[in-house]
Order: structure tokens, then sequence, then C-alpha cells
């Protein structure tokens, strides 16, 4: 049995967001909330001005390279981008609310020069583009005493707490410390799966994140550790009224996958079947590269290491001399 766990850090290693990227974006957020500040208080002095808050994977460092494609949307590559929530907070005793699509076109008109691409409007956000393919997503909360809602243009306003999620997650991969590295390289499955098949749609990055961290398996190596979480996510899934997903922080209890077609969880359950089957493949076999390979064809494509065209017994006689009988534990987050 050929175990990839040194494959499988590289290929953390390779997807992860590099520091000059994420010094890139929090450079640009910057950048963004000074020009939006700036137009509230020239254009709209006596409207609630924005406050602005961290979110998604930025936050929670599980942000990855995504394999760069053309977009014909926005005429560009598509590469990597960050969430910066735009809250307005209504003081005691005022009532300043604006409707949805007000604040939406406020804050578009906002950020409309700040790059030579023009913002996107999204359902639930304004998209700021930048030349090399990033993007910011800026969606618009509204907060009254302990309440926070999205406004959502087609739903109306949303009760939720982007803040409280990230803070879940942080929390629970102090005590599940290969969970980071387990839900980067779930999103870099779905990314290559997707790019590979375009008619192809599965679960975002925040509801695979919630599957990992809520079907983690604990092991010493992150091979074991992803096969086994992505085991008990399709087992749990798969099994009679299991094909859920339970949002663990506002608004608590929401089943995300609740207005999932048919067609939409049978894709899913088939997509993430040829992963665990995969990795059982990946699994059975001694040799290194074969077992490597089998990933990189159909799951994560080159981007996954090659291994070396070694037999797993040969490379573990090597190693017995020089590593001792007793127990390492791994360090946090298996590096």
């Amino acid at each position: 049995m050929a175990v990839l766990n040194k494959e499988y850090i590289n290929f953390d290693k390779e997807i992860k967001l590099n520091s000059s990227r994420k010094e890139s974006l929090a450079t640009s957020r910057k950048d963004i909330k000074k020009k939006i500040r700036k137009w509230f208080k020239d254009n709209k002095p006596d409207e609630i001005q924005p406050k602005f808050h961290g979110q998604g994977s930025y936050e929670m460092n599980t942000t990855i390279n995504p394999i760069v494609i053309y977009d014909e949307n926005v005429n560009t590559i598509r590469k990597y981008d960050l969430d910066y929530g735009v809250y307005f907070i209504e003081k005691e005793g005022e009532d300043k609310k604006q409707s949805i699509q007000t604040w939406h076109n406020w804050v578009y008109n906002a950020v409309e020069n700040h790059t030579s691409q023009k913002p996107i409007k999204k359902t639930t956000c304004v998209r700021v583009v930048f030349s090399d393919g990033r993007h910011i997503d800026l969606p618009i909360y509204y907060k009254k005493e302990r309440i926070i809602e999205l406004a959502h243009k087609s739903n109306d306003w949303i009760e939720s707490d982007p803040k409280k999620f990230y803070e879940w997650f942080n929390d629970e991969k102090k005590k599940k410390y290969r969970l980071e590295a387990i839900v980067r390289c779930l999103k870099a499955w779905k990314n290559f799966r997707e790019v590979s098949n375009s008619s192809l749609k599965l679960p975002s990055g925040f509801e695979l994140t919630i599957l990992a961290t809520e079907n983690y398996y604990d092991a010493d190596n992150l091979d074991e550790a992803f096969r086994e979480t992505v085991r008990k996510i399709y087992d749990t899934l798969y099994e009679e009224g299991g094909f859920k997903c339970i949002r663990p922080t506002t608004p608590k209890g929401e089943d995300v996958f609740e207005n999932y077609n048919e067609t939409s969880k049978g894709n899913f359950l088939i997509t993430l079947k040829s992963l665990l089957d995969d990795c059982d493949k990946a699994k059975e076999e001694s040799n290194f590269k074969a077992a490597s390979e089998i990933l990189r064809k159909h799951q994560f494509g080159t981007r996954f290491p090659m291994g070396e065209d070694k037999e797993e017994e040969s490379k573990s006689k090597c190693l017995a001399g020089s590593l001792s009988s007793a127990f390492i534990k791994p360090k946090p987050y298996g590096y």
C-alpha cells in the first residue's frame, strides 16, 4: 500500500493561496474600503455610513489557487477572489434602512471606476474585477441590534452572520489539525472536476467546508485523513434521508441542500463516489507513481504531484534504519 502523505502535502502547498497573493488581495481590499467610505461621505453624508468586515475562505485560510481558465463574462482569466462584507449598522432609535436595490446601487456607484473593468451586479453582492483576473465580492448587510441580514436581490432580506461561520470553523480546526488542508483539497477537486466538465456543478466551497468539518476523520497522514473524510461524507449523504448539509451558524439549523433537485443530488453523489473509489484504488497500489497517477487522471489533475516510481516496501526498508519505533505525533496541520 502506497501512502501518499508527501504527495498530498505538496499538493496542498501547490493549491494554497501564497503570501504574495494574500497581500495583493489585502491591499486591494483596503483600497476599496477607502473608496466606498469616501463615496458615501461625499454623496450620502446623511445616510448610514458603511463599515466593513472580512469573511469567507480568506478568513479561514482555505482559499485556493484555482485552475486558470478564460471567463467570457469579464473577458479575462479567473484566478482567485475574496469576500468583503459591507455593513450598514442602524443606531438605536434610527430608521434609515434602505431598499436592497438602493444599497446595491450605491455600493456599485462607489466602486464603478475603481478598476478598468466594470463591476458586476450579482444577486448577493457587487463584484469588483481586476485586470489580472482576481476579484473582490462585496456582499451587503444590514444590522439592527443583534440581527444581521444579507441584502439578497432575489430572496429579500436573509438573516446571516458570516463572521460567526468563520469563527466556528477556526475553532473547529484547532482540534482537527488536518481540516484546513482537507477543505483545500476538496475545493481543488471541485475546481478540477468542474473545469473538466463544464456542465457539472458541485456544491460550493461553503457547503464542502461544512461537510468536511462535520465528517472529519482524524489520521496521522493527510492521505488517510482525506480519504476517510470523503468516505464519511459519502456514507452520510447516501443513507436514507441523509442528504443534508446543516448550517452550524446563523441561520443555525438551515439545510443548505434543501433546494437541491434529484439531478443535482445524483450528480454530486456519483462524482463523490468516483473520488472515493479512486482514493481506494490508490490506497491498494504499492507503487507511488501508479497510485498518484490514479488521482491525477480524474480527480485532481496534473497539479497533484507524481509519486516516485518506487514500491512501498522498498521505501519502508529505506526508512526503517533512520526512524525509531517510537510514535511521533505530527505537528498541527501536518506541517
